[in-house]
């Protein structure tokens, strides 16, 4: 199949055309954040595509050759994000696994896509998974949310752990965690970096952050990060595209202002929308027509407004 360019305007392109085909066109290390709503598997099919990878062992075949490019591409510093559900996210794990390599997996992030739903033969299944790897096992993009109220935040936990146990000087703050049988919970760059911008302080004798930054747990269940799915209306395009919120998030975190942004399961076009609106760089592709064309009118009807 043809690769065919779309869309091109404001560092942002959109590509019609195989993702593997797409993907091998690419520059190794040159995406800065990559996020994926895969396909399922889940049997279906839909109006222009099917989500049929046949059994988990040959859906991991598919996914294996696209998944290296992806590690190839993603720059050196970068973050991956793949969205999936219950029936593939444990294969695909393994995978990331084989990939990325283990100790580069961050977490598993649990997205709440709905209320209950009156399943009657089966427990209801209300989430989501996005695994969340870097290319880098400790230079990574990541920034913090911030917030209006200040903050006391514990930089230590019980017990020792080997590499988080290092005594610790900055100006007049002296900690040594294996004097208290404690262990940091930041690496030492961290600590470094907020050293700089004095935000360290003992408390009793023990290590905190003084921050306006907000925590942001795996769990992410607000009400903007829930699907406006209904079985009964038609959707305009695609029946669950993921929500604004979740992307905005991703993108704020694990990228910066000029970064490029990379999404090769496109489908209703969120990701390319929220990577304009936060002045980030695109690459997108999608097999589909109708994935690349509900894309262009997001962003065209953005562009408009601006």
């Amino acid at each position: 199949m043809a690769i065919e360019l779309k869309f091109d305007k404001y560092h942002i392109q959109i590509y019609k055309g195989d993702n593997i085909e797409v993907l091998s066109g690419l520059e190794s290390n040159s995406v800065n954040l990559i996020y994926c709503d895969i396909l399922y598997n889940s049997g279906k099919t839909f109006d222009d595509y099917k989500d049929n990878l046949g059994s988990p062992e040959e859906a991991v075949s598919w996914y294996r050759p696209r998944l290296k490019e992806m590690h190839r591409v993603l720059s050196e510093t970068g973050s991956i994000y793949i969205h999936c559900n219950w029936r593939i996210d444990s294969y695909i794990r393994v995978l990331l696994d084989e990939i990325f390599g283990f100790k580069h997996f961050r977490n598993r992030i649990y997205r709440q896509h709905s209320g209950t739903r009156d399943f009657v033969e089966n427990y209801d299944s209300q989430m989501d998974v996005i695994l969340y790897y870097t290319k880098d096992q400790y230079n990574f993009t990541f920034n913090e949310i911030k917030g209006d109220k200040l903050r006391i935040v514990p930089l230590f936990e019980n017990g020792i752990l080997d590499g988080r146990n290092f005594e610790f000087k900055c100006d007049d703050f002296n900690f040594n965690p294996r004097l208290h049988d404690k262990h940091w919970l930041v690496p030492k760059s961290k600590l470094v970096e907020l050293g700089s911008s004095k935000e360290l302080v003992l408390i009793n004798d023990l290590p905190y952050r003084k921050t306006f930054n907000i925590p942001v747990g795996n769990l992410w269940n607000a009400a903007e990060m829930l699907d406006t799915y209904s079985r009964v209306d038609t959707a305009q395009s695609y029946d669950t595209p993921k929500p604004n919120a979740v992307l905005k998030r991703i993108i704020q975190v694990s990228s910066n202002e000029g970064d490029t942004v990379g999404d090769f399961f496109l489908g209703g076009g969120t990701t390319s929308l929220e990577t304009l609106r936060l002045n980030r760089k695109g690459i997108f592709c999608d097999i589909s027509e109708k994935a690349c064309a509900v894309s262009i009118f997001k962003l065209t009807k953005e562009l408009n407004k601006i």
